[in-house]
């Protein structure tokens, strides 16, 4: 387990908002009104667009004030990570206000990655990220979208420096971040990044500790209007920067497949398996990382109890859609963990040869140099053990028999 390793001026912050809260000041506002006005008077902006986004604004909001037991610099952390969704929103609403060519250019059959996280997702993406004819989109891009990239400036852009320096800052925050997490201005980001503008996003419920919002997120939660800002996001990337195929990367779309698949119905989804316990353990630690940047109090029991309900819930949703054949076969492609790590390459050849896409010689090759010069294998060297999740072993393996008797997945030692 790692912690955070804040620096002495913010543990004097934090002691600083523990005394101010025995007054009655709570810090940062983490009111809904008070985020909307703030993200309109920095834009300059104040349509937000479809009004679909403000429950889950109003819950996540809830939940960080009654059940995240933020610090000083946590309010401060969240208040900023919802105002940066809420700017971005508006940005966006309004370059599609002002340039109807950005609705012109359709998001044609894109490739999606999705399954169980910590099962090999990175990888596949950034292999897949070394073919010319894919774009993913990168993190500097996903952080600051406006103006839209440039061709002839997209591997110079002054963003990018911009977001390296804020890793490299984060990381001194989490020195063992790194360990956890590949990390880079230029490497593929996920897609929650995305949805965040919605305000549905499983990385809200990762770094803090917001169960109530959780629930909402999984079980009530519409994503048809994440799913149509996703869309236009997408579009505006492309602007000025064309692309042959998006390949697209979420453990998160497992939840919402049926709502994906009604924005992007020529989607081609390949799902990755994993022994689901192994994926608790995995993200039940960086999610005890992430938190503690935030709040004092992070609980590795409590993170994976809530961590093990969700994974348990996902993929009993994810296996009644995959029975019911609303999703054809042609148009996924079942990968498991242990394929991706041992013969990478013919994984990726299986997924072309699927979905009948060329594959040249030139893009295997970059995607050889990348396994010669990167060490992915670094990521699943996590020093955890499943006796510290404080979880039931036999239970836990009885509820996910039927997911991975179905897909025939391999169990591992935890």
């Amino acid at each position: 387990m790692y912690k955070a390793r804040l620096p002495f001026n913010l543990k004097m912050l934090n002691m600083a908002g523990r005394s101010l809260r025995l007054i009655g000041i709570r810090g940062a506002s983490l009111n809904p009104r008070y985020l909307l006005r703030r993200a309109r008077r920095t834009t300059n902006l104040n349509d937000f667009g479809p009004d679909d986004f403000r429950e889950g604004l109003d819950t996540l909001c809830h939940s960080l004030e009654t059940e995240a037991k933020l610090t000083a610099f946590g309010r401060l952390i969240a208040q900023a990570e919802i105002l940066h969704a809420l700017e971005n929103r508006l940005k966006l609403i309004h370059s599609f206000k002002v340039n109807r060519e950005l609705s012109g250019s359709p998001i044609s059959r894109p490739l999606i990655i999705t399954g169980v996280p910590h099962a090999g997702s990175s990888l596949l993406h950034d292999l897949l990220a070394q073919d010319p004819d894919n774009r993913v989109p990168l993190s500097w891009e996903m952080r600051y979208p406006f103006p839209p990239p440039r061709t002839e400036t997209y591997q110079s852009d002054a963003r990018i420096a911009r977001v390296n320096r804020e890793l490299k800052n984060a990381q001194r925050l989490m020195p063992e971040i790194k360990r956890l997490y590949p990390m880079g201005a230029q490497r593929p980001q996920e897609c929650v990044s995305i949805t965040a503008m919605n305000l549905t996003s499983m990385n809200f419920g990762v770094n803090y500790r917001v169960p109530s919002y959780q629930r909402w997120l999984n079980n009530h939660a519409d994503f048809r209007g994440a799913y149509n800002l996703h869309y236009q996001f997408l579009q505006h990337l492309q602007y000025r920067h064309k692309t042959e195929r998006w390949v697209l990367m979420s453990n998160g779309h497992l939840w919402h497949l049926e709502a994906l698949l009604k924005r992007y119905p020529d989607a081609l989804i390949v799902q990755i398996h994993r022994d689901p316990l192994k994926s608790v353990c995995a993200l039940s630690n960086l999610t005890y990382t992430l938190r503690s940047l935030a709040s004092n109090t992070p609980d590795l029991k409590d993170i994976a109890r809530n961590q093990a309900d969700l994974v348990a819930e996902g993929l009993d949703r994810n296996l009644k859609l995959r029975q019911s054949g609303v999703l054809p076969a042609k148009q996924v492609l079942d990968i498991h963990y242990q394929d991706i790590h041992s013969e990478p390459l013919a994984v990726v050849q299986r997924i072309y040869q699927h979905f009948k896409l060329p594959l040249a010689d030139a893009a295997l090759d970059g995607m050889q140099a990348l396994l010669d010069t990167h060490d992915y294998v670094q990521f699943d060297r996590h020093r955890y053990h499943f006796m510290a999740t404080g979880l039931r072993l036999e239970e836990e393996r009885r509820r996910y028999k039927p997911y991975m008797d179905y897909f025939k997945v391999p169990q591992e030692r935890v």
